[in-house]
């Protein structure tokens, strides 16, 4: 009988081992979806004006990347951040065919910044989750919950799976 149980992942505290199986999750879900996908189709835009699948998985990694090093963990943006494959990749639709970014290559960039929340998230445990986190961005401040910051993740990659599960269907992929 196949069985569907979440479990917290090792080494956290419950509800942040929680959140982040739950990251995870839908993480597996993207990578099932994305990993066969030829290395030529990858980049492609399947119709003027689109984003490739390649591109949202990186803008996928960007976002959370953002959330997690920027916002909770108060880093500030470099020149060496700005040049990483994924930053603002949403705004130059042709890259990942422009750069010959492979299929693999996509995923291993989501799974560096992955560790890179993981390693973050070590340092937290539950009593954190509803800790106030203030960030100013563009001259307003605003103010988020650890809590709401790893639920959005988890709803912001489950979003952008439905787009690719969309976009691997109107490109007729299997």
């Amino acid at each position: 009988m196949p069985e569907h149980f979440l479990t917290p992942h090792p080494g956290l505290s419950t509800n942040i081992g929680y959140y982040l199986s739950g990251m995870e999750e839908v993480r597996s879900q993207v990578v099932g979806a994305v990993k066969d996908i030829p290395n030529n189709v990858i980049g492609q835009s399947p119709f003027l004006g689109s984003h490739s699948i390649g591109g949202l998985v990186l803008h996928i990694g960007e976002a959370e990347w953002f959330w997690m090093q920027m916002v909770v963990s108060e880093h500030k943006l470099t020149d060496e951040d700005r040049a990483a494959a994924c930053w603002d990749i949403l705004d130059d639709i042709d890259r990942v065919s422009s750069k010959g970014f492979t299929t693999d290559f996509c995923l291993q960039e989501v799974e560096k910044i992955r560790n890179q929340t993981r390693d973050v998230l070590f340092n937290y445990n539950d009593s954190d989750l509803e800790r106030v986190i203030t960030f100013e961005r563009r001259g307003t401040t605003t103010e988020y919950s650890l809590r709401w910051i790893l639920h959005h993740l988890i709803d912001h990659e489950a979003q952008h799976k439905g787009q690719i599960l969309l976009l691997k269907r109107i490109m007729a992929l299997p």
